[in-house]
Formats: C-alpha cells, sequence, structure tokens
C-alpha cells in the first residue's frame, strides 16, 4: 500500500508539472500572436499612402541637402585643380618609385685606329660590313691624300668614319675589322644609364595618370574658371610627356645601336705590334737602310725628270752668261794689243 500511495504521488507530480509546462508555452505564442495582430491593425492604409508620399518639409529638406551635396562636389573639385596646379602632380612621385624596367641600359662608344695598305678596297669593305650587320655610317670625313705641294706621293690618304653597329653585333664588326687590317690602338667606354632610364619612364608613367585625371575632371568640370585651369595644367603635363618621350627614343637609339669612331689610314708597311730582339731589329735595319737608298735613287731620277725643263732652261742661261763673260775678257785682252800697235804706226809715221 505504501509502495502505491508513493508511485501516486509521483505521477500527480509529474503530471502537474506537464500541465504548467504546456500552459506558459500557450501564453507565450498567445501573446506574440496578440502582439502581431495589433501591429498589423496599428498600421493603416493612410499610414502606408503616406509613407511612400513624403510631405513638404521632407521634400525642403532633400532639396537643401542635394544643393550643399553639388555645392559641395564643385568645391572638392576646384580644390582638387588647385592643388595639382600647386604640387605639380604629386603622383609623380609616387608613381617613380615603381620600376619599369630592371635590365640593364649600357651606351657603347668605341675608339678605333686601323692600318691599311689598300685604302679603296678597304674603304668599300667596310662599307659593305656596316650594311651587312644591319648598321649605318652616320657620318664620314675622307682625304685623298692631296696637296699643293708637288710632292704628292707622301701624303697618306685616310678617312674618320663614325659608324652606328647594333649592340649584339659590335663584337662581330670589331673581329672582322682586326682580321682584315692593322689595329693599332682601340679604346671602349661603356656608360650605365639605367637609373636615367627607369626614373624617366616612372615620371612618364605618373604623367600619364596625372593626364588621365585631368581629362576626367576636365569632363566634370562646371565653371570657365575651372576649365580653364584643368587645360593649362593638362598642357604642361603634355609638353613634359613629349620631352620624356624624346629623351627616352634618344637612349633607345644610343643603347641598340653602339657608336664607333674609326680612324683609317692607308700605308705602306704595318705598324708593329710587338718589340723584336736584337739581331731581328738589326737585319731590318740594314734592308730598310738598303730600301732608303733605293727609294733615294728612285725619288732623285723622278724629281730629275719631273724638272728637265727648268734645268734646261737654267743650263741655257748660265751658258748665255759664261759665253758672254769669255767674250768680253777676251776682248778686254785684245785692247791693249790694239792700243800697242797703234802707237808704233804712229812712229813710224813721224
Amino acid at each position: 500500500m505504501r509502495k502505491r500511495f508513493i508511485q501516486k504521488k509521483v505521477f500527480i507530480i509529474f503530471a502537474c508539472v506537464t500541465l504548467f509546462v504546456l500552459t506558459a508555452m500557450g501564453c507565450g505564442s498567445s501573446a506574440d500572436s496578440s502582439s502581431e495582430s495589433s501591429d498589423m491593425r496599428a498600421e493603416s492604409p493612410a499610414d502606408t499612402v503616406n509613407a511612400g508620399r513624403p510631405n513638404r518639409a521632407g521634400m525642403k529638406s532633400v532639396a537643401a541637402e542635394d544643393a550643399a551635396m553639388t555645392e559641395q562636389a564643385v568645391e572638392s573639385e576646384a580644390f582638387e585643380v588647385e592643388e595639382v596646379a600647386d604640387t605639380g602632380g604629386d603622383a609623380a612621385q609616387q608613381e617613380a618609385e615603381a620600376v619599369a624596367d630592371t635590365s640593364r641600359k649600357l651606351i657603347t662608344t668605341m675608339e678605333m685606329s686601323a692600318e691599311t695598305d689598300n685604302f679603296d678596297e678597304a674603304s668599300t669593305q667596310i662599307e659593305a660590313k656596316v650594311g651587312e650587320l644591319g648598321g649605318y655610317i652616320e657620318s664620314s670625313d675622307i682625304y685623298n691624300g692631296s696637296s699643293y705641294g708637288d710632292d704628292r706621293s707622301r701624303e697618306n690618304r685616310r678617312a674618320n668614319y663614325v659608324i652606328r653597329i647594333p649592340a649584339d653585333k659590335l663584337k662581330e664588326f670589331v673581329d672582322g675589322i682586326g682580321e682584315a687590317y692593322n689595329i693599332t690602338s682601340r679604346l671602349t667606354n661603356v656608360e650605365d644609364v639605367t637609373l636615367q632610364y627607369v626614373d624617366l619612364e616612372s615620371k612618364k608613367k605618373a604623367l600619364l595618370t596625372e593626364e588621365e585625371s585631368l581629362l576626367k575632371i576636365l569632363e566634370s568640370a562646371q565653371t570657365v574658371e575651372d576649365i580653364i585651369t584643368v587645360q593649362d595644367r593638362l598642357s604642361q603635363v603634355r609638353y613634359q610627356l613629349e620631352n620624356m618621350e624624346s629623351q627616352l627614343r634618344t637612349f633607345d637609339n644610343q643603347i641598340d645601336y653602339s657608336t664607333v669612331n674609326l680612324s683609317l689610314e692607308e700605308v705602306a708597311k704595318y705598324t708593329p705590334v710587338e718589340e723584336k730582339g736584337a739581331f731581328a731589329r738589326m737585319g731590318e735595319g740594314f734592308v730598310e737602310s738598303l730600301k732608303s737608298v733605293g727609294n733615294a735613287i728612285k725619288e732623285f731620277i723622278v724629281w730629275f725628270v719631273i724638272h728637265i725643263p727648268q734645268l734646261l732652261f737654267l743650263a741655257i742661261f748660265v751658258a748665255v752668261i759664261w759665253i758672254s763673260v769669255k767674250k768680253y775678257r777676251e776682248m778686254k785682252k785684245a785692247k791693249p794689243v790694239v792700243d800697242a800697235e797703234k802707237k808704233t804706226e804712229g812712229k813710224d809715221g813721224e
């Protein structure tokens, strides 16, 4: 009996708790539904219509707000134009930090002196070699050995060339000159213009960005003063762009085409490139002395033949003078004899 009583008591407690929970849940749902229905009832059709159509005070405030925003936009544009004109483009300095090209930009200039024993053939070969390698002769100064002197054979012919050769073909050109002729001197100068080139490219990029911004501002400018200010700055930017593009083109030409200043001289014998021993020098000196004697005789014969008219005239002049002097002396010697004969005849007559 006691056990049943405890079981019945537990069942009654469990039933009470369950009923209480169900009652609480029902009250909460009814409160939510009542609040939603009250909100829906509070929103009348008139309020819905008025919500889509603002009153006059609201319209005035919106119009005033739009006018203020428009005025603020115009002032901001004018401030941008003045800032650009004053600073000269602060964006250019920021863009200058970006490196456009990391490759080395090298300008190569070479000074060369060479000798040849056949000037005409050498000149033709050099011009042909330059054209074959895709280069060009920028300037040439050719001296044919003519002069106002009588001895023209001693005037050596020579030429000075300013040659532009593609940078990747420079070694091939120099090797060809060394194989065909005797190079007496060679000087190479390489100038690194990477920093200047990259700086110009960065400034050009910044100016292009500034030009694009100015064009956008010009489209939205509303006053004549703003338009004039933007156009003035735009013309300055474009002028700077043209100068930078010209400098970049000059750099590109000097980098892509190396400069070779070639001095070519015609000689009878190449200059020795290395010093020889004593016996070799004595042997060559003796041979050179014999050649000098032979050349002297040859030059004398050439000189004599060339000056035969002058020598003939000089011989005739000397002969006339000699004959005149001889006759004068004979006449001077014969005069005392005649005087003596006259005196003798005079004495005999007396």
